[in-house]
């Protein structure tokens, strides 16, 4: 997955939105196991699950659908 943060050249189609829905679903499930003293690693993923919502933000955005 590209990621417009990283890359200049990335693009987010609908054709990408399972890919980026699928990692998000992932996040969230790892998120919910994680426990208390591994802070740094939740906080990490927090951040890139909010970076894969507004990347499914965006798709919707541009493609005029929600999922």
């Amino acid at each position: 997955m590209c990621d417009s943060a990283r890359c200049p050249q990335a693009t987010h189609h609908a054709g990408h939105r399972p890919v980026w829905a699928a990692s998000a679903e992932s996040k969230k499930v790892f998120i919910a196991t994680i426990g208390r003293a591994q802070r740094t690693e939740k906080a990490r993923l927090s951040t890139e699950l909010a970076r894969d919502e507004r990347v499914l933000a965006e798709i919707d955005a541009l493609t005029g659908t929600g999922a």
